[in-house]
């Protein structure tokens, strides 16, 4: 049997038209792909470079931000060197001052010794003086006493010729202590004639405190005599300096008295 080698031919032609084309077809779909592939990481570097030009950015800012807080703290620093300088010397000007303050204070101690022994010896003088004055007032107020006494009994003496010019008739006057409740009121002179009675008091300086509780003894006292028309009296020598007893006694209702010599009295 002859071979046709046209047929031949084409079967072989056909069967590598074929092949190629097979393969054209596998190399062009694996070159899809490695497009897609290449195209994808294009765009993660793409991503990655973007991202990489950020942070560049933002390193950039850092370290211009860096810069600037190095200068500060340079700034700063010789801010505190100079500081500490200054704290340095302020620390020995106070270790000086503490050393002076420290003398001062021995000194000071010393002379607070010296005042508490002094002030001991002016507490003994005082004492001393103390004593005295009491020893004084004693003897004083005893004097006074006494002189209170005569001069309460030359008033006594002297007021029945007063009252005779008032229309009273008396031979002498005496003193009298008047009952109220649980008081004991005491007056130096106590006279009653009909519908009135004479409340007196004798001072030999008369004061405006005087003056005040005589009134409160008197108003006490009207409640025991309310029967009776109440006329208070106050007979003194001397009056107080700086004080002004008689328009308080007016404002009371007192009669003022004062014993001149001679046993002359005079209404004031």
């Amino acid at each position: 049997m002859a071979i046709d080698e046209n047929r031949v031919r084409e079967i072989v032609k056909e069967e590598l038209e074929s092949y190629f084309v097979k393969a054209l077809a596998e190399s062009v779909k694996e070159l899809n792909l490695i497009s897609q592939d290449l195209r994808q990481r294009q765009s993660a570097y793409d991503a990655k470079l973007d991202q990489a030009l950020k942070e560049l950015g933002e390193l950039k800012e850092f370290v211009k931000n860096l810069a600037k807080v190095s200068e500060e703290n340079t700034r700063a620093t010789i801010e505190l060197r100079k500081v500490s300088e200054e704290n340095t010397r302020a620390i020995q000007e106070l270790r000086k001052q503490t050393e002076e303050n420290t003398k001062a204070i021995q000194e000071l101690r010393k002379q607070t010794e010296e005042n508490t022994r002094a002030i001991a010896r002016l507490e003994r003088a005082v004492e001393k003086l103390v004593k005295a004055v009491d020893s004084l007032n004693n003897r004083v107020g005893g004097l006074e006493n006494t002189f209170g006494l005569v001069i309460e009994d030359l008033v006594r003496e002297k007021l029945p010729s007063w009252f005779r010019q008032q229309g009273v008739e008396v031979k002498e006057v005496s003193g009298k202590v008047v009952q109220f409740e649980n008081k004991h009121l005491e007056f130096d002179f106590y006279v009653e004639q009909g519908n009135k009675v004479y409340l007196g008091e004798v001072k030999v300086t008369l004061r405006e405190r005087d003056v005040k509780r005589f009134y409160s003894k008197v108003e006490l006292a009207k409640k025991v005599l309310k029967d009776k028309e109440v006329v208070p009296v106050l007979v003194y020598r001397f009056k107080a300096k700086k004080e002004i007893p008689k328009e308080l006694a007016k404002a009371y209702g007192i009669k003022l008295l004062k014993y001149m010599k001679g046993g002359v009295f005079v209404e004031v």
